[in-house]
């Protein structure tokens, strides 16, 4: 292996000597081309800091903590850079991890809130305002951890207002907290989880309730229920959320059967639902006069034997019946439909003429029959509920649409033509590519294969061909043979050769 390595070594050194200035410079730039070429795309695919040797600390800072972070690391002496409008901060990178775990040491970055840790120190002097205002800070700070541990939060920020008690029962005040909460890219939070939210930290907290607390997001919605304690416009407003589910419901099954039987963009639907809301029960007591059956039957016999008036008989009964009843109670539950009021619109057909232009067409009256029997259907339509339903065909201004579609087409092209363009100017380097490789195949073969130079003549005259005899030719092309075979062969025209000698007339023998 090492014997190899000299060869290679001592071939390459001497095709490199027998280049010129300009090829060893074109050599010479192309293998320091590649070399960082293949160096940065290793760098790229690893993910390795840029190459002003900065890598990124922490991202999506507070300015308070970006604050208390680049003044640990003034104090440290470590060499730092600011981005993103002081979000970002980067430091070198052969001091990312131990910058962290210096930062760590000093409970930076407070990204997750104080918690419980603030009274692992003992302070004999903090007086009682002070206790108490860190039992605050505490306690926000451990409730920001738990919301924050849900999938949806991104961070969140926990204020509590905890009123001074007092002796006098009517001015004593209640308890409120604020949350603010910003959601993952592409999260959102639902109703039940923001009602979650309220009862953790109302439950958390000393005489806080649900309804005292506020709970928005970063762009300023409030997400929490905005009634509060307030019963009735609570209930309102969640009947009414139950009835937009219900519509949405209907209209999104309705428009779905519309589709699989018109096509996409064919049909709109609508419908309003009245829903029941009143919790109504009822007993009934129901009587059948025709039904009797007997529940009890007394009879009384009486028979007098010498008395004044003669002997006497007397017979006496008493039957009693149960008439058939019914008892119901009946228990009406909230949300029934009470009636249904569907409308659809239904576009018409567009037929192409010869001339590429499009004509419209309206649907039959047995086409429109048919998609309101579908959506009665569909629904669940009671005409003894007093249901309606409306189903016109009209038709439909496609003109936002067609424009929209022809924009799309167009961006569809041009990214089409970007795409062939890469595509060619891929084709193009790589074409490029190989002739370069070509011309520096041939100049290396080139170098390594001199041109043999010409002989001058220095003036004398041209040598004169003459014409070779056939007899001469035949001799030399003979000798030329014997040549060859007496070089590869010496021992068998040796033998030849004595072979001859024996045979002559008055040769010596040897």
């Amino acid at each position: 292996m090492a014997e190899f390595f000299k060869q290679l070594i001592s071939q390459l050194t001497a095709i490199w000597q027998k280049l010129t200035l300009q090829q060893k410079v074109i050599t010479s730039s192309l293998i320091a081309f590649t070399i960082i070429g293949l160096a940065g795309l290793l760098i790229w695919s690893q993910g390795k800091p840029s190459m002003s040797g900065y890598q990124t600390l922490y991202s999506d800072l507070h300015i308070e903590e970006a604050t208390a972070i680049t003044d640990v690391l003034k104090e440290n002496g470590y060499k730092y850079k600011i981005e993103d409008n002081g979000k970002t901060i980067m430091v070198e990178h052969k001091n990312v991890h131990e910058v962290r775990m210096a930062l760590a040491r000093e409970g930076l970055p407070r990204s997750h809130g104080v918690g419980y840790e603030l009274f692992d120190k003992t302070n004999l002097a903090m007086t009682d305002f002070a206790q108490k205002l860190n039992a605050k800070r505490a306690l926000e700070g451990e409730l920001q951890r738990t919301i924050e541990g849900l999938e949806e939060v991104k961070t969140a920020r926990v204020h509590i207002v905890v009123p001074e008690p007092t002796i006098f029962l009517d001015q004593q005040k209640e308890a409120k907290a604020s949350v603010v909460i910003k959601t993952r890219p592409g999260g959102k939070m639902e109703k039940r989880q923001v009602r979650g939210i309220a009862f953790l930290v109302a439950s958390s907290v000393k005489g806080l309730e649900p309804e005292h607390i506020s709970i928005i997001d970063y762009e300023g919605r409030l997400l929490s229920d905005p009634f509060g304690a307030d019963e009735t416009a609570l209930a309102s407003s969640r009947n009414l959320e139950l009835q937009q589910k219900v519509e949405r419901y209907l209209e999104n099954k309705t428009e779905k059967m519309l589709i699989s039987v018109l096509g996409p963009g064919k049909a709109k639907a609508q419908v309003a639902v009245d829903l029941d809301f009143d919790r109504v029960e009822k007993t009934l007591e129901q009587y059948d006069p025709e039904s009797r059956v007997v529940r009890s039957e007394e009879r009384n016999d009486e028979n007098t034997k010498n008395a004044p008036d003669g002997d006497h008989q007397r017979e006496r009964s008493l039957t009693n019946y149960e008439i058939d009843k019914t008892i119901e109670h009946v228990v009406t539950e909230v949300g029934n439909v009470k009636r249904l009021t569907i409308s659809v619109a239904v576009d018409g057909k567009y037929e192409t003429g010869d001339d590429g232009a499009e004509t419209y067409v309206p649907r039959r009256a047995e086409e429109i029959a048919a998609v309101e029997d579908i959506v009665k259907n569909t629904v669940g339509y009671d005409l003894t509920r007093g249901d309606e339903i409306v189903v016109t065909n009209i038709k439909f201004d496609n003109e936002y649409l067609r424009r929209q579609q022809e924009e799309m087409r167009k961006e569809e092209m041009r990214e089409r033509i970007i795409r062939y363009v890469k595509i060619g100017m891929f084709f193009i380097i790589g074409i490029l590519f190989l002739f370069f490789l070509r011309s520096m195949a041939k100049t290396l073969a080139e170098a390594m294969n001199p041109p043999v130079p010409s002989v001058e003549t220095l003036g004398l005259p041209e040598p004169v061909t003459e014409e070779v005899p056939e007899d001469l030719k035949k001799s030399s092309e003979l000798l030329e043979r014997v040549e060859m075979l007496t070089r590869e062969e010496p021992t068998n025209i040796a033998s030849i050769i004595q072979q001859w000698l024996r045979e002559q007339p008055g040769a010596p023998r040897l």
